[in-house]
């Protein structure tokens, strides 16, 4: 009996099946925390912040400046998420253009957009050929307002039955091939400029060597 009484104060108690279940799940729950206090749902609100746009409106080509979220534009435009990221300025994607049942994607150099029947939703950015685009297509929006369109379904469209979509993408082809052709421009000019300066510090080294020659094979200098 003494012995018995002497196990049983050496052992340490059972915990219940309850207790030690909310004690796994207290742990469990505190490794899933990334640190105490944070708030996890604010960093991923954050995360999906608000990005500054161009709109240029189909109808009347005056273009404003808007603030979206990504989702916002997928419920707008009805595109995916993986078509949106291609527009991120900070990732570098191929030159891309992707048509989706209700929009145009479009990635071509500095110019990122999303083409609608209704609308242009172009990245907003201080590069002077977005800018040009912008301009060129409100000119032609403006342009085309005196003349005989036809319309699809509610849709504007330009001169000889073009949709505006098609418009909008090919003002966009044209400032991409501007921006590659001044590209092509500055580095020919860069290449013709090397090749001048090699040549001439080739000159220089070649009149260096003779001058040394000279100098070598006449005794009085």
């Amino acid at each position: 009996m003494a012995a018995a009484e002497l196990k049983e104060g050496l052992l340490p108690p059972i915990p219940s099946t309850s207790s030690s279940y909310s004690t796994s799940a207290n742990v469990s729950s505190s490794r899933r925390l990334f640190f105490p206090g944070m708030d996890v749902i604010g960093l991923k609100k954050r995360g999906q912040g608000l990005r500054s746009w161009i709109r240029v409106d189909a109808r009347t080509g005056i273009s404003q400046s808007i603030e979206l979220d990504k989702f916002a534009i997928m419920r707008r435009c009805d595109l995916p998420a993986r078509d949106i990221r291609l527009l991120d300025p900070l990732f570098l994607y191929p030159s891309t253009i992707l048509g989706r049942e209700r929009a145009i994607v479009v990635n071509l150099e500095q110019i990122r957009c999303i083409i609608t029947a209704d609308e242009v939703l172009l990245v907003n950015s201080l590069d002077p050929y977005v800018l040009q685009y912008v301009e060129e297509l409100g000119r032609r929006i403006a342009a085309n307002k005196g003349q005989d369109t036809v319309s699809f379904g509610g849709r504007a469209a330009l001169p000889d039955y073009l949709p505006f979509e098609f418009g909008a993408l090919e003002a966009a082809l044209e400032a991409a091939c501007t921006s590659l052709d001044s590209q092509i421009k500055i580095s020919c000019l860069n290449s013709k400029r090397s090749k001048q300066n090699g040549w001439n510090d080739g000159s220089a080294l070649l009149m260096v060597r003779r001058c040394e020659a000279y100098s070598n094979d006449s005794p009085e200098v």
